[in-house]
């Protein structure tokens, strides 16, 4: 482990013949940036690599309260494959902290890489779904200049290798609406499954995801719909599939991880003396971890995990069993207290657009940078929150008003983009609570583009 981790308690081909037989070789990068895409595509390319230097320089890898668990599960997958593997994650993650043998130096300088990809494939998708490669360069570029993004790359944790995939998907879904041959559009939908269906290994709460874009595949502009949507689905119904399996018949609970009744819990420990007396032992230990962390830190919120050793020694029940009864426990308090639930999803769906930037200025190796990230931070965190504001209006404004939606436009782009982070704005909040600010940090970038692709639009139409 590197002495520089921070660690938180804290829970077209497009080449002209002259090109192509130029004898003068050394001329050619000359000629590629002659072409608009490939120039703005280099400033977007170099931008990015040169602020990572700089990052390098100045920053270390930091850890938070979810990184030992996922260190844990990765240093067991290169013990022992999944024989040592509990599910509490799925396995997305812990494969790639293994692959990288769990070296927070080397997984951040992994993660500064996805960055980089990510600003490329932003501008590729956004280059192609508008149709200008200055736009493209515009939304590239956002991703390298919003500071939640860019610090999260340092922070050992799963969102920039979540964020890599769901791009990585739609960039693909360009490339399928665009493809010129079967055999192209064919290769690049199965490519497009296995993308969306590792997003959705890194982090469950992008399950939805590949059934999401399916929609997307079937109603493509052109032909060959059903085959296209039959070799994409192949990869998330094998992909996922398996390991919903392998979690099935191993743990015996049909989800992605073991955790569901804990995460439960993040709403309904809130009102968690209303359960019978025929569950007390669980019940009475459970209010004295809550009550107490309230005292502490004025929420409840994670009190769970610091009182599992005790309700599974009280319960008499494994790990996996409590996860098990306190899911069954919890689903009867929201059926019998709908109201409570409903004003904890209502609460967790606001906190989902707080767009905090996650970052240590103990981390920073000069107290001089350190005053300026602060500055970007506050900055950047400001013009997040009105381009978050900007998107839920709008969202609004384009599906209640025909004149609005004509002048900002509603393509297959945008609905695929929107639509995602609606509904992951809802899933997120009614299976936990807590930790919703979070959730949004992958796909923060879709409502930059959102945002961007309104304004660009508009601008068009103002000046047509």
């Amino acid at each position: 482990m590197s002495s520089g981790l921070i660690s938180h308690d804290r829970r077209p081909q497009i080449l002209s013949d002259e090109l192509m037989h130029d004898p003068q070789l050394p001329q050619a990068p000359l000629g590629l940036l002659a072409r608009p895409e490939f120039r703005w595509g280099f400033t977007v390319g170099a931008v990015g690599l040169v602020l990572r230097i700089g990052f390098w320089l100045s920053y270390a890898p930091v850890s938070y309260g979810d990184t030992p668990s996922y260190m844990r599960l990765a240093a067991a997958l290169r013990g022992g494959g999944l024989s040592g593997y509990d599910a509490t994650r799925v396995p997305g993650y812990p494969v790639f902290l293994a692959l990288l043998g769990g070296d927070p130096e080397l997984i951040w300088i992994a993660q500064m890489a996805l960055g980089w990809g990510i600003s490329m494939l932003l501008f590729v998708f956004a280059w192609r779904a508008a149709g200008s490669p200055a736009f493209g360069a515009l939304v590239g570029l956002l991703y390298n200049f919003i500071p939640g993004p860019v610090f999260f790359e340092a922070n050992l944790l799963s969102e920039t290798l979540t964020a890599f995939f769901l791009v990585m998907s739609l960039a693909l879904l360009v490339g399928v609406d665009r493809a010129g041959s079967r055999r192209r559009a064919y290769g690049l939908a199965l490519a497009m499954g296995i993308s969306a269906s590792l997003a959705a290994l890194v982090r469950p709460l992008f399950f939805l995801f590949p059934v999401w874009l399916l929609i997307f595949v079937w109603f493509r502009p052109g032909g060959w719909n059903l085959r296209l949507a039959l070799i994409y689905a192949s990869a998330p119904v094998l992909l996922l599939g398996a390991w919903l399996t392998w979690v099935y018949t191993t743990y015996d609970m049909f989800a992605p991880t073991t955790l569901g009744g804990y995460q439960l819990v993040q709403h309904t420990g809130e009102y968690f003396e209303f359960l019978p007396d025929e569950v007390a032992p669980l019940r009475d230990v459970y209010l004295e971890y809550r009550d107490a962390q309230i005292a502490e830190r004025g929420t409840q919120t994670n009190a769970i995990w610091d009182a599992i050793p005790e309700m599974t020694e009280v319960s008499g029940l494994s790990f996996f069993g409590l996860s098990a009864e306190l899911q069954r426990l919890s689903l009867q308090l929201i059926v019998q207290h709908p109201k409570l639930y409903l004003a904890n999803v209502a609460q967790g769906w606001v906190d989902f657009w707080k767009a905090p930037v996650f970052w240590d200025r103990d981390a920073v190796r000069s107290e001089l940078i350190g005053g300026l990230f602060a500055a970007w931070v506050v900055v950047g965190r400001l013009f997040t929150l009105i381009a978050n504001a900007a998107f839920l209006a709008g969202s609004v404004l384009v599906v209640v008003s025909r004149r609005v939606r004509g002048r900002l436009g509603l393509d297959r782009y945008i609905l695929v983009t929107g639509g995602l982070v609606w509904l992951a704005s809802i899933v997120q909040t009614l299976a936990d609570h807590g930790d919703n600010p979070r959730f949004l940090i992958p796909l923060q970038m879709f409502v930059f583009y959102m945002v961007a692709s309104w304004m660009w639009q508009w601008k068009g139409t103002r000046t047509a």
